[in-house]
């Protein structure tokens, strides 16, 4: 009886052992698949806030797989302006949001970018690597201010990109909450701003 109790215990063990080596494993994005906030130039211009800069938008496979079966996948961009104070936390000052969205179009052959702070569609790509280029390329974006920002005062442009799974399909919504190879998601970045 002792010898049995025993062999089970050990099974039990062996079994949780590679259990928790397979979900450690099996969780992991592969190497590659983040996104992230490379570079931004932030600049003020009058009452606008230029931004230029690269995001650099890395995918798994599964989210590769989708789009490739015509599913479109949405990024949101947002951008947080603080001025900078000495005592106190940081002032926000303003902020705002940008989606992107990429789709192929099986009939073309192309992956195809719309959303912009306008709303324009950008013209096709015609490989997945070429599309995300274009994705995270900000290019002299305007961002509106809503007052002139002061000349004597340290700001800062806080920045996160990420994979919107709430714009997904309903039906694949569930899979995306639950699995790490739909947690695309930059974290905040901080950069510089000098008015």
């Amino acid at each position: 009886m002792r010898c049995c109790a025993r062999a089970d215990a050990r099974r039990r063990r062996a079994l949780a052992a590679l259990l928790a080596a397979a979900l450690l494993f099996g969780l992991t994005l592969p190497a590659g698949a983040t996104f992230a906030v490379a570079a931004v130039e932030p600049s003020v211009v009058g009452r606008t806030l230029v931004v230029s800069g690269q995001l650099e938008l890395g995918l798994t496979p599964e989210v590769e797989e989708a789009i490739a079966t015509g599913i479109p996948i949405e990024l949101a961009i947002e951008f947080r302006l603080y001025r900078r104070r000495a005592l106190l936390w940081d002032e926000r000052l303003d902020g705002w949001s940008m989606r992107r969205e990429l789709r192929y179009h099986a009939l073309s052959g192309q992956y195809l970018i719309t959303g912009s702070l306008d709303g324009a569609e950008r013209e096709g790509a015609n490989s997945l690597d070429e599309a995300l280029a274009e994705l995270g390329t900000l290019d002299q974006l305007a961002l509106p201010l809503a007052a002139p920002l002061a000349a004597d005062a340290d700001y800062r442009l806080d920045v996160r990109v990420a994979l919107d799974v709430e714009a997904l399909p309903s039906l694949l919504r569930p899979v995306a909450y639950t699995s790490p190879q739909w947690k695309l998601n930059s974290g905040w970045t901080t950069w510089t701003v000098t008015p």
